[in-house]
């Protein structure tokens, strides 16, 4: 009876875990408080080969489907959502008219979509693997990084920042 009171004082560390603990591979987390069961590894094979989460991939393959929707119907339901400061200054900030540029490219229109935004178009070799690297390490749950990773996150924001004073001030000073 004693030791029973030493685990509701947490005092635990004369507590063992127990030996039919099943190996770390075979574990999965499930619950708020992280108890461990065991896991059925004839669903889990495939994934753990990859070193992908189950779960983080269930999320991106909704995500995807989600965006496949919205992409498909956009065009026929008018779900457009207005550039808050564009309304509010009339100015066009660097995101502007990349909701019509992705779904031109969708559609295989590659002429709109650099109208919409040419800027999103040459920043797409470096944009496009940055964030298939960037989703490639939340799959796995071992984000990106490294010098590497800052470095071209910080250039991508002040390209787009420049993009952003450049396509105001052009049409001011008659080049556009």
């Amino acid at each position: 009876m004693a030791w029973s009171g030493a685990i509701w004082s947490g005092a635990t560390s004369s507590i063992r875990p127990s030996t039919n603990m099943p190996e770390r591979r075979d574990r999965v987390k499930a619950g708020l408080f992280g108890i461990y069961r065991k896991a059925p590894l004839r669903f889990f094979g495939v994934f753990s080969r990859l070193g992908l989460c189950p779960r983080r991939v269930q999320s991106a393959l909704i995500l995807v489907g989600v965006g496949a929707l919205y992409a498909l119907e956009t065009q026929t339901l008018g779900l457009f959502v207005p550039c808050p400061l564009h309304l509010l200054t009339g100015l066009k900030c660097p995101a502007c008219g990349i909701t019509t540029a992705i779904l031109a490219l969708l559609h295989g229109d590659v002429s709109a979509a650099f109208a919409a935004n040419p800027g999103l178009a040459f920043s797409l070799p470096v944009l496009g693997p940055y964030l298939c690297w960037l989703f490639w390490g939340w799959l796995r749950q071992h984000p990106a990084e490294g010098r590497a990773v800052n470095l071209v996150g910080a250039g991508l924001i002040v390209y787009f920042a420049v993009w952003g004073v450049l396509r105001n001030l052009a049409p001011l000073m008659g080049l556009v």
